[in-house]
């Protein structure tokens, strides 16, 4: 993965994608992680806090990051802070250093960053300190993101307060340079931290460091989003910054960055595709280069067409799922062994203990799995005949007779407006170069930029763009048909247009949490009804159980007299039952 492919992902990371988080910290993190890792070839344990137990490290195959459940949180309260927990990439590790520019309006602004837990530190301890310096390409200032996501700790020792304090800090005579120290207390707090649940939503936590299976499952979430045939991995911006170094630098500085004992251990990491045209060089005709970076990159493969997301497979396929033989035999037996617990003790809530309520939790675990796993085999499969079709769909559409006479229709990517004002204004800020910028000028916009990075990241929750969960394939694959995209209405038409006024309650499905529905910046919609009800339980959780709460939709704003109310006046006006079944039982209907 080189400097190419680095770009789109960094690209679509901040301008075009669509998908919710904690908060916005994690997408400022999300791209200095990815930063770092081409910057300093390391492996993921030196960046992010690897667990012990390897089994944690797939659960990202079956779930998210929004999808907390109660043993997991349980697992986090627990936690402690042991100096094994935290041999990750923290402040104390990187130092911000000004260095004299005479000439200048301002010193140049530059960083180090030590990686000290590297494979094999407790054995044979090495230091290992990489240089960074600005750049033009905002995607691509490492020291940008730290900056900002210091302002956002609070982590300066000094009376910094806003990026023009520190371009206005000058390195002068005797000192050669100035360091912006941070404080003490932050010197053992991780740089990217781990989202958890709170009784406020998901937010970053001060001092847990992010784990390796979150991190992937961004990297996944993040590369099917943009369209690549596989997840990228980690390991491919170290192979990657490998082939790089190895171009420009001997053999002992390649070991050094690479943390190789042996100069052979780097044949493992050599690119599969020889990185020399042969051909070329047994002819003697000049070498095309050009063409052989681009058949080495990944994103000669990337489409953005394919399916990113389970909810972008058709809704037949997707219903499939329901009337699976193994799906429906496992419902079978839950549902006849929740019958018989509720003959025999009355409720499944006297049933816990038991060896009935045992068969039954352990039931309805299996069907969980089961369901995950179709899920997974399902968009994987669909994934692999779209990237195994599209190129013999592509020509025989060019070459169809029928299509001669017919404006052919370019494929225009879709044009994201984000709802979210900060992340709207990155996204903008993002795109400008500074290449061509005045001195001036350009400290102006990295003191606008860094300014906009630090108000995302200080939202507490960025909303996902995919309002509607049920948004269909763009493109049709099949072996005799290919269909061009329909026409969408853009952001801006929609958010030009007024809505008429409602003359009835609105009505939600169970995946829909009825607080955040009416707050545009909080994520309404989750990915099954257990999320949606543990959620709302969270918003009682500001209310005592009889306490009067009033109905968040404005056209109802009725005042209903306790929990149990406002869950009985969401299931019977707006159609959303928040209710189990022991609590059904327990209240009497």
């Amino acid at each position: 993965m080189n400097v190419d492919d680095l770009y789109i992902v960094l690209h679509y990371h901040w301008t075009k994608d669509t998908t919710p988080y904690p908060d916005g910290r994690q997408i400022i993190q999300l791209a200095f992680v990815l930063l770092v890792s081409a910057y300093t070839a390391s492996r993921p344990g030196a960046l992010v806090y690897v667990e012990k137990n390897e089994q944690t490290n797939v659960q990202h195959f079956f779930g998210s990051v929004n999808q907390v459940d109660a043993t997991e949180t349980e697992k986090m309260d627990e936690w402690d802070l042991r100096d094994e927990d935290l041999k990750t990439l923290c402040y104390g590790q990187i130092s911000l250093i000004l260095l004299p520019n005479p000439g200048g309006i301002r010193d140049h602004l530059v960083m180090e960053v030590d990686l000290k837990h590297t494979k094999g530190h407790d054995k044979r301890p090495k230091k290992k300190i990489f240089l960074m310096s600005e750049v033009k390409q905002p995607f691509f200032d490492i020291v940008m993101l730290v900056v900002a996501m210091a302002f956002i700790d609070g982590a300066f020792e000094s009376r910094i307060r806003s990026i023009e304090d520190i371009f206005a800090s000058r390195v002068e005579p005797p000192r050669y340079s100035l360091q912006l120290r941070f404080v003490k207390e932050k010197l053992n707090v991780p740089i990217c931290r781990q989202p958890i649940s709170t009784h406020c939503g998901i937010s970053t936590h001060e001092i847990k460091p992010l784990k390796y299976h979150t991190y992937l499952y961004y990297l996944e979430r993040l590369s099917f989003a943009v369209g690549m045939p596989r997840a990228m991995k980690p390991y491919d911006l170290r192979r990657g910054t490998g082939e790089a170094v190895e171009k420009t630098a001997p053999l002992p500085l390649l070991q050094q960055v690479m943390g190789h004992v042996y100069a052979s251990t780097f044949q493992t990491y050599m690119n599969q595709r020889v990185q020399s045209h042969v051909q070329a060089a047994f002819l003697g005709i000049p070498s095309e280069d050009a063409l052989m970076n681009i058949l080495s990159h990944q994103s000669r493969y990337i489409d953005p067409r394919a399916p990113s997301h389970y909810d972008d497979l058709p809704a037949t396929t997707r219903a499939s799922l329901s009337t699976h033989p193994e799906i429906v035999g496992l419902q079978e037996m839950r549902d006849s062994l929740a019958k018989e617990a509720k003959e025999m003790y009355g409720s499944m809530k006297n049933a816990a203990g038991t060896k009935i309520g045992e068969l039954k939790a352990k039931t309805e675990a299996a069907l969980r799995c089961a369901k995950a796993k179709l899920k997974k085999d399902t968009f994987e499969g669909a994934r692999g005949e779209f990237f195994s079709t599209i190129d013999t769909l592509e020509i025989n559409r060019q070459l169809d007779p029928s299509l001669l006479d017919i404006d052919k229709q370019a494929y225009a990517p879709e044009k994201i407006v984000h709802r979210l004002d900060e992340r709207r204004q990155v996204a903008e800020l993002m795109q400008i170069s500074m290449q061509d910028l005045t001195e001036k000028n350009d400290m102006a916009q990295r003191v606008t930029l860094v300014n906009a990075l630090i108000e995302l990241g200080r939202v507490r929750k960025v909303p996902t763009e995919r309002f509607n969960p049920e948004r269909q394939t763009e493109y049709a694959i099949s072996s005799n048909l290919f269909s061009l995209p329909k026409e969408l209405p853009s952001a801006e038409t929609e958010s030009s247009s007024s809505p008429e006024p409602r003359d009835c309650p609105i009505s939600l499905t169970n995946r829909h949490c009825l607080f955040c529905t009416f707050e545009p910046q909080y994520q309404s919609y989750f990915a099954s009804s257990r999320k949606a009800r543990e959620h709302f339980e969270k918003h009682l959780r500001k209310y005592k159980p009889t306490e009067p709460i009033t109905c968040p939709d404005r056209y109802c704003q009725l005042v209903l007299s306790g929990h149990k109310a406002l869950k009985r006046h969401a299931e019977d006006v707006h159609h959303v039952r928040y209710f189990t079944e022991a609590q059904r039982i327990q209240a009497g209907f």
